[in-house]
This record gives C-alpha cells, structure tokens and sequence, in this order.
C-alpha cells in the first residue's frame, strides 16, 4: 500500500501570506517519488469564518441575547464580558456587513498600509464576533500576542477544547482526508492554538498515525517547545531549507539519498525567502581567479553572499557586477554613511531606497560628526531623490538610556528628512547570539534564568553597566515613539512591526502636526463621519469595561459582588479605533442634526441665538477630531 502524507499549513495567518518555504519543500518531496498532499487550511479558514453570510447569520443568532440583556435593570458580574461584547459587536454591525467583503480582497491584494489597517480592524470585529461569550482574545492576525495572551504550554493545552476556541469545529470538520501521516507546518505564534487543536482531533480520530510538526517556527522560537510537545507528536522538526525536510521525510520511510529537485513551480527566485548561508566576502577574493571559476561551476541556491563594512560603496558595485554576471545573489550591509558621490553612485547603478537600523549610538568621542555624518547623508539622499527609511531599535546593550532618549531627540529634530519611520524595535536577548555567548564584550552584567512556565519566552532579561533594564523597555518605548511617529507618513506600521513590539502600535497617539486652522463659515456643509457612532446606550461602557473578567482557559475568574446597573449614557463610538467617548445630551443634539450633511448656517438656526457662539465652537471641536468632517462641494461635473 502507497504511503500518503498530508501537510497541513494551519490557521492563522494573513491572507496574503504564501508558504513560499513550504511549497518548496513539497515540490522537492514530490520529484523524490513521495505521496504528499499540502492542505492550506490557513485559505479555507478565512473562506469559512470571513463569509459574509455566516457573519449575518451569527448576528441574527445573537440578536435575542443582545435585546434581552439591553432590556435589564443591572447585568451580573458573570454576565458583563459577554454584554460587554455584545454592546461593542452591535454597535460594530452595520460597518462590517458593509465592509468584510472589501477587507478580505483587501487583505489579500492590497500594498496600500493605510487600507490594510483598516481592512485588518474590520476582519478583527468579524473574527470575534464568533468568539463570544468570550471578549475580548486578541486574535488579530498578524500581532504577536498568542491567542490568549499567555505563553505557557500548560495554556496552550487547555485551550483546545476551550468553547472560546474558533479553531475546533472548524479543524474537526476538515481532517476527514485519510493519510498514513499527518504533517502540521508552522510558521508563527497565531499558529499555535490551531496546531495543538489539529493536533489534537487528528489523535483523537486517527490513534495509529504519526503526526509530526514541522516549519521554521522551531528553528526560531520552539526551541522549548519541542521538549514540551504533547506526548502523542512522533517528532519535531526545525526546517530553514527543504533539504532539512526531505532528510527528515527520508529517515521515516528509509529513502536512500532521494534525489532533490529544486520545484519552484510558479515561484520567482526574488520571491523565495528560504534563509540561506551567508558567506561574507573577502576583498582579495575580487581578483582571485580560482574564486571567479567556482562561480561559474554549479550554481549552489543554498548560498548568498554579503559585504560588510568596512568598504566603500564602489567596491561594493564590484562585487555586485561580477556575481550579477554569473547570476548569484548579494546583498549590501552598510553601517558607515554615505557620501552624496556614494549615493549618485548607488543611484545610478539602480538603488531605489536607502534603510538603516538606528541603534541610537551617540555615546562616542565624536558626537557632533556623527550627527553631521548623518544629516550630510539624509540631505544627500533628499537631493538624490532616494527614500530614506529608518528602523530603531531601543536597549542595545552598547548604548545607553541617556544616549537614547537624546538620540530620539535629534531623529525628531530633523524628521523632515525621513520619509517613513518602519520599525520600532525592543532589543531581545536570545540564546546563543553573540550578545549570549560574550555577554561582557557587550556590557551586559546579569541575565536572568528563563521561568519554566513561560517556555514561548521570546528573550531572557537582562541588565548593563550603561543602565539598562530590559523590564523597563516597554515603559520607556511607549514614552519615546510618539516623539518620532508621524502619522500621516504611516509611522511604524503593524505589517512589519517585529515579534513581540505590537504594543507599540499607538493608534491614539497625538498628531504633532500643525493642525489646520478649521474653517467655520456658515455656508460650508458637515456631517458625522462615517467611523463614528453617535448612540444613547442603556449601560455606560466604562462601567462595563471595569467589571470585564478576561476568559483566560484554565484560570479561575473572581469576579466583584458588584452588578452594573443601568444606566443611560451619550457616547461617541469610534470604529476605527475600537474606542468610546462620553459626551453630554448636548453635543448628541448637535450631531444627531448632522447625521445628514447640513450647511453650518442651517445648524445655527435650530439652536437659539444665544448658543450660536457656543455651538460655532463646538463644531470646530468636533471638526478638528475628526468627528465631524465637511462634505465636498459638488461641482458641474460632479
């Protein structure tokens, strides 16, 4: 009898994300004779729980709980999570029906940042709508937080079978496919829930077949993890390249030395991201002629090269013509900064942006050459018309807090020469880096011992001479980015924030923009925006929020004695932000006459004259946050 494997890329990751790794280690398999089957669960989850209709019918299901409770006189401490939910799913209601359909092609087709937050807030309130009772989880796509915002096996485990759990009916519905051995590919934390619950019906269902977890997960951050599998994992395997899979593949079923075959199928090379071998390249190699004919033996796909500093950006072209010419790949590391010759140079042979990672080193004999090195650079950029991106990465060991904190000073003294802040990074401290394995070469003089229960742990604390605390990083980060994040150049966007900084994402974070004087004129036309709702809710959801109980799986709850009790309130929902704002019977007037577009004059005159000063300034108010917006004038081609 053939022997059949099924490979199964789980939930949940971003739409758009292709298991580039994983279609090659599949590809490469199948050219050495083996049965093997890839189930992209991750594309029929989102078909499953993003269809519109399911959403609506969810809706409808929840619509008696919704009028019953909004009806009580006080909702009891074991209740408040769920009407909390409630409240928040049905004020959300009209905007997802309206927009999931467009999120989800959004989701998977978009470059624009700016849209992709907006279609990622959208699926969120659909994804937790199936989630309730339970409120909220944290599931959004790309975060780092794991489901339950906890990283302890112990966690993991209970979650399977947790009624909060929107992975099980749907993973219990899709192993009805037979094989001799199951295969669970993992890339990332939102995986996590998903591969214990796959896991864990696929046992259950079939208690004869091997099932294996795979991915480059464990190559980066399982290595814990792999010690603490459940019992009934036949084995774990770190792959970062496909010819770690088909070993692994060939020592089960005894293939001898399977020949590989490199399928890429429709894949471009550009697109591949497989970490390879890095070789750094030595300067006398350039004119060495035996290196020169190992180039143009065969071609090693396994392998790129790079050039590191110190060199100059003409040495670098050198390098980059001659492997271009025998079709290798190569990348530049620059540390140093660049000339404007440099950059004309780099310009001209096809460089399109410049990035650097800012590690906010400005403790040095020659402060002041390093900031006029660094805004040479920028201007040269500017003039060259070449974008300049910056990451920053806060607690590196070298630096310290007061170098930091007047290095951020400087980057938002001179923001006008960046175009877009991408990455604002926390330093982790992992094992076997550099920084692990020669700690007082970097100054660092304590680490802490990794805590047994948290084996997801991303990084171990530590402590430097120069004052840093890596407890404190999260502290000091959210002081700090405001300092450097503008938000109309899309400052630090969630789709390439790195593991574990997602809480630095401040979506609230105060403009330091110029605002605009707002215009008032009684001839101009306003009407509430679209992202807000103006309602009168029968419980204040500060109220709510304070007596929420997180379900946690595993945790007991200890709720207060306390009810909430009715109570009618004004507030403001904004659903872009997921954020309520209580305002008076007063400024409800006001809006509710502008739920409809309505010249600013016309407003006035349903207020007495004696109120027009005040409401004139409200108006502005409410205008400047976005609140109220003004409707464009329609013109002869309009």
């Amino acid at each position: 009898m053939s022997q059949s494997i099924n490979v199964v890329y789980p939930p949940l990751r971003d739409p758009s994300e292709i298991p580039f790794l994983l279609s090659s280690c599949i590809a490469s398999a199948r050219s050495s004779g083996i049965d093997i089957h890839l189930l992209d669960f991750n594309q029929n989850f989102w078909e499953y729980v993003l269809d519109l209709e399911e959403v609506k019918s969810r809706y409808k299901t929840l619509e008696g709980d919704w009028n019953y409770w909004s009806e009580q006189q006080e909702i009891p401490p074991n209740k408040i999570e769920y009407v909390y939910g409630l409240l928040k799913a049905f004020l959300r209601r009209e905007h997802v029906e309206n927009k999931l359909v467009e999120a989800v092609k959004m989701m998977k087709s978009s470059e624009d940042l700016n849209k992709r937050e907006e279609a990622r807030t959208v699926i969120r309130y659909a994804l937790e709508l199936f989630q309730l009772p339970y409120t909220p989880t944290q599931l959004a796509l790309n975060d780092a937080n794991l489901m339950f915002s906890t990283e302890s096996t112990e966690q993991l485990y209970k979650s399977i079978e947790h009624p909060s759990n929107p992975f099980y009916h749907f993973l219990m519905s899709m192993i009805e496919e037979r094989a001799t051995e199951w295969i669970i590919w993992v890339e990332a934390d939102q995986q996590l829930i998903p591969t214990y619950t796959l896991t864990y019906l696929i046992h259950k269902k079939y208690p004869n077949i091997n099932i294996s977890w795979a991915g480059p997960f464990f190559a980066e951050f399982g290595a814990n993890l792999i010690t603490r599998s459940p019992s009934f994992i036949d084995k774990v395997v770190a792959v970062t390249h496909p010819n770690d899979f088909i070993q692994s593949l060939s020592s089960v079923r005894r293939i001898n030395n399977p020949v590989i075959k490199w399928g890429y199928d429709d894949l471009k090379i550009s697109d591949y991201w497989t970490p390879y071998d890095d070789i750094r390249l030595r300067k006398e190699w350039i004119n060495d002629l035996s290196f020169c004919a190992w180039l143009t033996g065969e071609h090693n796909p396994t392998i790129r090269f790079y050039l590191y500093q110190p060199t100059t950006a003409i040495d670098a072209l050198k390098w980059g013509e001659i492997l271009e010419r025998f079709r290798w790949g190569f990348y530049l590391k620059f540390d140093q900064f660049l000339s404007g010759d440099d950059i004309d140079l780099l310009k001209s042979k096809g460089v399109e942006w410049i990035h650097w990672e800012l590690k906010g080193g400005l403790a040095t004999d020659s402060v002041d050459v390093v900031k006029e090195n660094m805004l040479q650079t920028w201007r040269a950029c500017k003039e060259a018309n070449i974008p300049v991106y910056h990451s920053i990465v806060l607690g590196y060991p070298l630096s310290s807090p007061e170098d930091f904190r007047a290095f951020i000073t400087f980057l938002s003294d001179h923001q006008e020469w960046v175009d877009r802040n991408i990455r604002f990074k926390l330093f982790r401290l992992y094992e076997n880096s550099p920084f692990w394995n020669r700690p007082k070469d970097y100054g660092i003089t304590w680490i802490s011992e990794q805590k047994p229960s948290m084996d997801l742990q991303r990084g171990f604390p530590f402590r430097t001479y120069t004052g840093w605390d890596s407890e404190h990083f999260y502290t000091l980060a959210t002081s700090l980015v405001s300092q450097v994040q503008r938000k109309t150049r899309k400052d630090f966007p969630r789709d390439v924030l790195a593991v574990d900084d997602t809480k630095l994402y401040l979506s609230n974070t105060k403009e330091e923009e110029d605002v605009q004087e707002i215009n008032v004129d009684d001839h101009i036309k306003v009407v509430l925006s679209s992202k807000i709702q103006n309602v009168t809710l029968p419980f204040s959801p500060t109220d709510l929020e304070k007596g929420v109980q997180l379900t946690v799986p595993g945790q007991e709850k200890t709720y207060s004695s306390d009810p909430v009790i009715q109570k009618e309130v004004n507030v403001l929902y904004d659903l872009e932000k997921d954020r309520f704002i209580l305002i008076n019977s007063a400024v409800s007037t006001v809006l509710r006459t502008c739920d409809h577009a309505i010249e600013i004059g016309d407003l006035l005159k349903k207020f007495p004259k004696k109120q027009h000063a005040s409401v004139r300034q409200l108006v502005k108010k409410l205008r400047q946050g976005g609140i109220l917006i003004e409707q464009a004038r329609r013109t002869i081609s309009t």
